[in-house]
């Protein structure tokens, strides 16, 4: 296979070619014994020199490769020729990911001159959907899976892709397809472009619907369930909609097995139309009866929808019906189950013994020696958050036990045994949890056998058993996989770790952990590859490792969250590529997604605060927003952004730019410049200015950050709807010039849609008068939020907001509050000091306030809806002195909640428990999103 100019090996990219060479390995394996045998010679004729390579050129789609492919290459010019070296360099460039086709042409016998002809993969930028208006071209891209933006091209992908197409057209009702695909490369990079276009698209259209078989109902009551009606276009993907429809009215009536099926669809080609007969097939009829105690029938009716043995049914009802029971503090419910049978009919019936119904008091545990009961209910998560509500339900009661023999397990303890008993106190009952502890089994002897590279006490140190501790098996197994990670962290590679574990007595054991240890494996280069914008050196600005560095697991995994970090591609994949037993190199090969991103977005807002829910008597506004982003400036994952945001009561431009580093430093830096003007309550204002923010993460989760900013801005107030003070001079520009810090701590375990965690930030805002600039002030602002998961999908929440200033502030720069987001007694600004002409708010220097929120779930079919009630405390003063518990506002209201992705949707009430004048009593709000 190999000769002067020939085709060493191609096409390492399709299935197709790998049975290919399945297929001829008898033939490969023919070749490589011919060209690794020794030739034959007389006997007194010496061996020829092996042959070497003096040349290794890296073709890529016909241009020159650059010089970092070279290094993908285990071998190099003056090294000995070998098909084996050859084969493992395919290897190597083939793992990159990169390449559709890897081809290597030989010349020469003994300087051997090796072309590498590289066919770059391919990749969908973008997929385009032409045709009629009728095709639904939201269903086409949900049912397109060989070929998706983002996803590699390749012919054969393309074929599957029409396929697809054609098929959801048939399902939407669509025949006589004839799908086109026109694929476009762009040809500075390698991507493509696909427009499928639709063509000769033909709907028919319903003639006639009958039904056969044994039909419960009227052929018009079952066809009145259906959205397939005669006259309209058919669609089969409706119809099987309406199958569904059909059997559950069929469910309905007890039939839970009733099958509805397509008997035939008679097409008129020349007519245009189609003829359908439906098949009703009920099955037995299969009746649920529960006596004794309300059962809801959904618990059980899923059960019998399929064929299942009977006996099993039973049991599994038997068990909802009394974890139901328990729930509603019925603990001690019996239930007797069987099986009437008449033609055609089954009764499934259960009789319930209710029992009496008992309030469950704080439980107790007897038998602690261990742990004490504190200690149960934290590790069980049954400690007491709310008094009102640290009771768990009587069908928790009794999953207990065995949480708790489990959790002794965990500890040593593999014979525990826990009884749930009760003490009655008449229509009171205190659940009393009896634990037999048993002997604790005890680590007594820990080593480490065979390790060289490290001491034992640095091996102890990783893994969570010690001498003298408790004895698990899971445990010790964790300990295992915890040193294998801790020499791969370390940069060595093939170790392997067991564990021997000898019983010293009836609960004494000895574990010896065996390594045999890997070899340390070092990175000779650091390859990048696939980056057609972004410069090398801001790839490399985030590799955690360089050339000479031990091959350290945990940095190559942080320099892949990094790079994705960097939001400027769309792939990362590293692979560590072995050139020999200790050297390796690293590949990082990564895939740039579009620079360029635009949107729009249209709202409506009301010109003032809705201040009930007659939201409709409201004059109503369009509010419309336009972003553009241009991502990857100059290949420096840096990115600019334009937003524009105009409505009746605010416009404003911003620009912004984004930098990952700060000259140099591992700072993340924005550069903003705006222009805005903005309508509130008391005033209406006009700012332009320009600020520089630094952001620094404080702690390796990413939770912590600090932020500093440089502020210069200059705002004009050209309407003033209050009294003048001296600082609110009207139409005078006031210029600020601050620098600010501040310090984010978020550990909530959803930022838009939270239940567990906690949210901290605090800034310090300096304003002083520099470049002759008006300001003159002090401003510190802290907010905390909590929120406490009491069960299941019910949440308690608190915040906690403090604004403190001092100094000359203006109207512009002084705290507000009041509205959906802070206080919900009020309408939006209106809480703290009013000018006594205008009764308008004029701000404060100092804010308290305090939300308080129990969610909880209203319907278990509507996950995402959820109730809430919440009590809202606090108020804006002129003066820090001023502050007193008298002088604190109240609201508490209730309101409804829906999640979505970016927070949830409120519609609120809140009552103003003691209103001024001016103000309302009740009040209505929808907005979206938490308080904060």
């Amino acid at each position: 296979m190999i000769k002067e100019g020939s085709i060493l090996m191609s096409r390492f990219i399709r299935d197709s070619d790998l049975r290919w060479i399945k297929r001829n390995i008898p033939v490969l394996v023919s070749i490589l014994i011919f060209f690794l045998s020794p030739p034959l010679r007389g006997n007194n004729e010496t061996s020829a020199l092996a042959p070497l390579i003096s040349r290794i050129r890296i073709t890529v789609d016909g241009e020159p490769g650059e010089a970092e492919m070279k290094k993908l290459i285990p071998m190099k010019e003056g090294d000995a020729f070998s098909l084996k070296r050859v084969t493992e360099s395919i290897k190597q460039i083939y793992k990159s990911g990169l390449f559709s086709d890897i081809q290597v042409e030989k010349e020469g016998e003994q300087q051997v001159m090796l072309d590498f002809l590289l066919t770059k993969k391919l990749y969908v930028r973008k997929v385009t959907l032409s045709g009629s208006d009728k095709i639904p071209q939201k269903k086409l891209k949900e049912g397109l899976y060989s070929l998706r933006e983002g996803s590699t091209f390749s012919e054969d992908n393309l074929d599957r892709a029409v396929k697809e197409l054609e098929d959801v057209l048939k399902r939407e009702g669509f025949y006589q397809i004839e799908v086109e695909a026109i694929p476009t490369r762009d040809a500075l990079s390698a991507r493509v472009d696909v427009v499928f276009f639709v063509h000769s698209a033909k709907n028919f259209v319903v003639n006639k619907i009958d039904f056969t078989g044994q039909i419960l109902l009227s052929q018009e009551e079952l066809k009145k369930k259906m959205r397939t009606e005669v006259g309209k276009d058919y669609i089969p993907d409706l119809l099987e909609d309406d199958f569904r429809r059909l059997r559950e009215s069929y469910q309905s009536r007890d039939y839970r097995r009733a099958e509805v099926k397509l008997k035939n669809a008679e097409f008129d080609r020349t007519q245009g139309n189609v003829s359908l007969t439906i098949e009703m097939v009920p099955h037995e009829r299969i009746e649920i009866i529960v006596r004794g105690a309300k059962i809801p029938l959904r618990l059980l009716k899923p059960i019998w929808e399929e064929r299942i043995f009977e006996e099993w049914g039973l049991s599994e009802g038997e068990a909802k019906i009394i974890n139901h029971m328990r729930k509603k503090e019925y603990l001690f419910s019996t239930v007797n189950s069987f099986v009437e049978r008449e033609e055609n009919k089954i009764r499934i019936v259960h009789e319930v013994s209710p029992g009496d119904k008992y309030k469950i008091q704080e439980m107790t545990f007897d038998g602690l020696s261990y742990f004490k009961p504190a200690q149960i209910k934290e590790r069980l998560l049954l400690g007491e958050t709310i008094p009102l509500f640290s009771r768990p339900n009587g069908a928790r009661l009794f999953e207990i036990p065995q949480e708790i023999e489990y959790l002794y397990m965990t500890y040593g303890f593999p014979s525990t045994l826990v009884t749930l008993n009760f003490e009655k106190r008449g229509n009171k009952i205190r659940p009393i949890f009896s634990i037999e502890e048993g002997k604790q089994e005890i680590i007594e002897s820990l080593s480490v056998e065979g390790a060289q590279m490290f001491s034992q006490e640095e091996l102890l140190k990783q893994i969570g058993s010690a001498q003298g501790g408790a004895f698990f098996r899971p445990s010790i197994q964790k300990d295992i996989g915890k040193l294998e990670e801790f020499y791969l962290n370390q940069g060595i590679r093939g170790t392997q770790i067991s564990a021997e574990i000898r019983a010293l007595g009836d609960r004494n054991y000895a574990v010896d952990f065996m390594i045999k240890e890997g070899m340390k494996v070092w990175i000779e280069n650091v390859i990048i590859v696939g980056n057609e914008v972004t410069q090398k050196k801001t790839v490399l600005r985030e590799v955690q490792l360089k050339s000479g560095d031990a091959a350290h697991l945990d940095k190559i995994r942080d320099t892949k969250t990094r790079l994705e970090r960097l939001a400027i591609f769309t792939v990362v994949k590293i692979e560590e590529l072995h050139v020999s037993p200790e050297k390796e190199n690293l590949v990082i090969s990564v895939r740039e997604g579009d620079r360029n991103y635009a949107g729009l977005g249209v709202g409506l807002e009301t010109l003032s605060e809705t201040r009930s829910l007659g939201i409709w008597n409201y004059e109503m506004r369009p509010r419309g927003t336009a972003e553009f982003i241009r991502s990857n400036i100059f290949g420096t994952a840096s990115q600019v952004s334009l937003v524009v945001q105009v409505s009746s009561r605010e416009r404003r431009m911003v620009f912004s730019g984004e930098q990952p580093y700060f000259f140099g430093l591992p700072v993340k830096s924005y550069l903003n410049a705006w222009l805005e003007r903005e309508a509130r309550k008391s005033f209406t204002y006009e700012r332009r200015g320009l600020s520089l923010t630094g952001i620094r993460s404080l702690s390796q989760r990413k939770d912590m950050i600090f932020l500093t900013t440089l502020r210069m801005a200059r705002t004009t107030l050209v309407e003033l709807r209050v009294s003048e003070s001296e600082v609110d001079r009207r139409f005078f520009p006031f210029s600020t010039t601050s620098i600010s810090g501040s310090y984010i701590w978020e550990n909530r375990d959803d930022p838009f849609n939270p239940k567990n965690g906690h949210f901290f930030s605090s800034v310090v805002e300096w304003a002083y008068p520099l470049f002759r600039t008006e300001s003159d002030f002090l401003k510190t602002y802290f907010q905390f939020q909590h929120f406490v998961p009491l069960f299941p999908d019910i949440t308690f929440s608190a915040t906690t907001r403090l604004g403190l200033g001092r100094g000359e502030m203006p109207i512009h720069e002084r705290f507000f509050a009041g509205g959906s987001n802070s206080f919900r007694g009020v309408g939006f600004d209106e809480l703290g000091p009013k000018d006594p002409d205008s009764l308008k708010p004029t701000g404060g220097k100092t804010l308290l306030l305090f939300n308080f929120e129990l969610t909880f779930p209203l319907f278990s079919s509507l996950k995402n809806l959820s109730g809430a009630v919440f009590y809202d405390f606090g108020n804006v003063f002129d003066q820090s002195r001023q502050i007193s518990w008298d002088s604190m506002r109240n609201a508490v209201g209730l309101g409804l909640r829906y999640r979505t992705p970016l927070g949830p949707i409120r519609l609120e009430l809140g009552w103003n428990m003691d209103p001024v004048e001016g103000e309302k009593e009740v009040l209505g709000f929808i907005t979206i999103g938490h308080v904060f």
